[in-house]
């Protein structure tokens, strides 16, 4: 989105008068993605801060790309009879439907701060709750460099390397292990590292919960493997159904 562009979907969101809440504001996104692009602001509290806004009218591109999803899928299983492609289809919805709701994406947000609140190696931004909106999150600013750039300025590379793997684990498997929730979207573009080896997570759009039942099938399954147990392995296959 062009600069007055954006300066009218902020408007949408934050009333005609939204540039007084804003001491500054750039309105070149310092980020871009496939739902909305992201803009570097200062608050009139001298706060930092990440504004992502929502492209415009992303319901009917979402839905008409599941319409075209759905006949993929339905010419896929006339052509392999033995996957049933309904489910993967919900499953696809439901994500995409929840990502393009910013209320529900502040509540993933919420819920990684308090897995997270003892642990300072995994950073959380936090939400100003004011200047959000369904379209619009505006949190805090999380100063980062990417993997590659990190490790490539770290003066013991092989430790640090290990520390940054340590925490790129437990950011995805602790939320999961211990309160059955998942962070659905790992690339690159989603975390970027402190000097220290910290790590930044963002864009918690893709979140997926899942029962107790089913994550103790998967802990089944990696002890299973581990010990080549063949009675656990379809007993947790079984569990996922």
């Amino acid at each position: 989105m062009g600069e007055s562009f954006v300066a009218r979907r902020m408007a949408n969101e934050l009333g005609e008068n939204w540039k007084k809440s804003f001491l500054d504001f750039n309105a070149t996104a310092s980020y871009a993605a496939s739902l909305g692009q992201v803009h570097k602001a200062k608050l009139q509290n001298g706060d930092i801060v990440a504004c992502k806004l929502q492209y415009p009218n992303m319901q009917s591109a979402v839905n008409a790309d599941l319409n075209q999803f759905k006949i993929v899928l339905n010419l896929f299983e006339k052509y392999n009879k033995a996957i049933k492609t309904k489910k993967i289809f919900l499953e696809i919805k439901d994500r995409l439907v929840e990502e393009i709701d910013y209320v529900n994406e502040i509540k993933n947000i919420r819920i990684f701060e308090k897995i997270f609140k003892f642990d300072k190696s995994v950073n959380i931004p936090k939400i100003y709750k004011n200047y959000s909106t369904k379209r619009l999150i505006t949190m805090s600013w999380l100063e980062g460099q990417s993997l590659e750039d990190v490790i490539k300025y770290s003066k013991n590379k092989k430790e640090f390397s290990e520390r940054i793997a340590t925490n790129i684990f437990n950011t995805w498997y602790i939320p999961f292990y211990k309160f059955c929730v998942i962070h659905g979207d790992p690339h690159f573009g989603n975390y970027t590292f402190k000097k220290n080896g910290d790590i930044n997570l963002f864009d918690f759009g893709c979140v997926r919960f899942f029962s107790i039942k089913f994550v103790k099938a998967v802990l089944d399954l990696y002890y299973a493997l581990e010990k080549k147990d063949e009675d656990l392995t379809i007993e947790a296959y079984k569990t996922w159904g």
